[in-house]
Parts: C-alpha cells; sequence; structure tokens
C-alpha cells in the first residue's frame, strides 16, 4: 500500500472492539428472539414466495448504483476529473460486503479501495464519504421526524408530546439539508463571535476548525446550482428504493393486506436506525427494530414480524451485497489481468 493510500493507525479496527461488536449483536438477537416459537417462525418463513427475491435483489442493487452515482459528483471536485462509475460501484459493494464482517470496517475498504484505483490520496477521499454520511443522517433524520407524526393512535394518545417532537425534527432535518452547503461558513461564524471565541478553549476550537477544513473539501460540489439539486434528486431515489425493499418483501410474506405503505414506511424507518448499531452486518438492531415496529404498527405476531426482519436482513445485508461483492471482484481481477 502506498503512503498516499495508507491510513492512521486509528482507522484500524482493534480486536477488543469487533469482540465488544459481537457481543452487541448477540445481545441484541437474543432479546429479538427471546420467548419466540422457533417451529412457527420457521412455518412462516417457509410460505414465503421466493419469486419477488429477485424483484428485491435488483432494487438493492439499483440503491447501490444510485449511491455510486452520487460519490462520483462528490468526488469530482476533489479529483479534478470524473472518477470512474465503475470504481465507485466496486469500492461501495465492497465496503457493504466487508461490513458483514467487521462492523464499519467497509468504510474504510471503500475508502482505500477507491483511492487505490483512482490514485487518490485517501485525506482527499474521507471528506466526500463524511457529506455522504450527513446527506444520509439528514434524510434519516427527516424520516424519523415524519415518523413520530404518523404513529398508530394509540400510541399517539399515550405519547402526545411525540407530534411535536416529530415536526421539530422535520424542520431541523429539512433545514440541515437546505443549508448543507453553507455549514462550514455558519460554524465559523459562530466560532467568530466574541464571547464563543473567548470561552471555547484554542484545542475545542482548532479541532472543529480542522474538521470545517475537511468539510470544505468534500462539500465543494454542493455549491454547484446544478450538482446539489442532482445530489438531492438522487439522494431521495436511493432511499426510495431502500424502502421499495421492505415494502416489496411485504408481498413476498403476503403482508401486504395488514401493512400498508405508511406503517411500512414507520418499520423501514426504525429499522434503519437499528442499522446505525454497530454490529457484524447490522444484525440484532435491525432485527429488534423491524420486528416491534411491525409488531407495534400492523399488530403482527411476534414470530411472524421476526421471520420477516431476519428473511429481509439475509436478502439484503449479506445475499445482495455479498454476491454482487464477489461478482464485482472476479470481474475487477479479470480487468487487472487483460
Amino acid at each position: 500500500m502506498t503512503q498516499e493510500t495508507e491510513l492512521p493507525k486509528q482507522e484500524r479496527p482493534a480486536i477488543w472492539k469487533l469482540l465488544l461488536m459481537l457481543v452487541l449483536a448477540v445481545t441484541l438477537l437474543y432479546f429479538a428472539f427471546r420467548g419466540c416459537d422457533l417451529e412457527k417462525m420457521a412455518e412462516y418463513v417457509k410460505e414465503v414466495n421466493p419469486s419477488y427475491f429477485v424483484l428485491v435483489f435488483f432494487s438493492s442493487i439499483f440503491s447501490h448504483f444510485l449511491r455510486a452515482v452520487r460519490w462520483v459528483i462528490l468526488l469530482k471536485p476533489v479529483a479534478d476529473r470524473r472518477v470512474s462509475l465503475w470504481h465507485s460501484f466496486y469500492a461501495i459493494i465492497l465496503g457493504y460486503a466487508v461490513n458483514v464482517v467487521i462492523p464499519r470496517g467497509g468504510e474504510v475498504a471503500r475508502l482505500v479501495e477507491l483511492s487505490r484505483l483512482e490514485k487518490l490520496p485517501w485525506a482527499g477521499v474521507m471528506p466526500t464519504m463524511l457529506i455522504d454520511r450527513l446527506i444520509d443522517i439528514a434524510v434519516l433524520a427527516f424520516l424519523l421526524g415524519f415518523t413520530l407524526t404518523v404513529l398508530p393512535a394509540s400510541v399517539l394518545q399515550s405519547m402526545p408530546w411525540l407530534v411535536p417532537s416529530g415536526v421539530t425534527m422535520l424542520i431541523a432535518a429539512a433545514v440541515g439539508l437546505i443549508l448543507m452547503p453553507k455549514l462550514s461558513w455558519l460554524f465559523r461564524k459562530i466560532l467568530s463571535i466574541g464571547f464563543v471565541a473567548k470561552s471555547l478553549p484554542q484545542k475545542i476550537s482548532g479541532a472543529v476548525e480542522e474538521k470545517m477544513s475537511e468539510f470544505d473539501k468534500g462539500a465543494k460540489c454542493l455549491s454547484d446550482p446544478i450538482a446539489y439539486p442532482l445530489i438531492a434528486l438522487l439522494s431521495a431515489l436511493m432511499w426510495f428504493f431502500y424502502w421499495l425493499n421492505f415494502y416489496l418483501m411485504l408481498y413476498a410474506f403476503n403482508l401486504q393486506d395488514r401493512v400498508g405503505p405508511i406503517d411500512c414506511l414507520i418499520a423501514f424507518t426504525v429499522g434503519t436506525v437499528g442499522v446505525l448499531v454497530p454490529t457484524p452486518g447490522s444484525a440484532g438492531g435491525f432485527h429488534l427494530l423491524v420486528q416491534q415496529g411491525l409488531m407495534l404498527t400492523s399488530g403482527l405476531a411476534k414470530e411472524q414480524a421476526l421471520a420477516f426482519a431476519t428473511v429481509l436482513h439475509v436478502n439484503n445485508f449479506i445475499i445482495t451485497t455479498c454476491v454482487p461483492a464477489a461478482i464485482c471482484m472476479l470481474i475487477q481481477s479479470t480487468k487487472k489481468k487483460s
């Protein structure tokens, strides 16, 4: 590995962290499966219509493709040229596959592989991944805010504060997405205010300035009046296909009459929050939260909701990442030889 693409040691996962993440996954899976009738759950799995897996597979691949296109746009100012869409897709799908084994390790793999293939310094590529993540967090916050306003009436009646909280989150996420191109400027303005500059320790203000400099590198394309709307469109489409994976899987389980599009959106959003939990392949957090979301919104039996979450997890986090990654690696190795 060259000096340009070598990562700092703090980016390399420690064994104790991996063990802790594994323990966390096992703990969350325990809570998801606790009290479930496994035989009954297996019956629900046997009734699944596998033909829908093909649709979900291609829907997942297309969402990965949209992310690759978005990353190419984010990388253009950094590379001063158009980065290969194939290299972008390959690095992303490889990163997803690595995440199945090493939580968050996929981000490092994605960074290193793209830097190596495009001969770019990782320090230049990393800020674009920061922007990529910030956009996703803002979109998830927007969906979570909407979800809090459309929860079942029984939940909202017992916790009426959820609606104003959801509206606040919706507004904050929308404002964040709109102002993201100006985020660095806003932080610097705040830091330049007299009492803030005096009260904030130099170490903290220096760290913030360093992060803002990194942000500026990755956010160059956000100030482009053409690129940013395109990024917004790609982000909306990408998240639509993420939701579509959930919705298509309802048909595989013949649940489309019991779980409507909005209920599906709630389960999808809650399940996506579970993906943020750093466990191998997002196992545990995803299972538990999707299960609870479906039980809460649609009254599904615990075993049926868990069967849905488990099959969807295997399909979306293992099959549609590891299989394409293996194919892409084979294609890439063939290209090297030719």
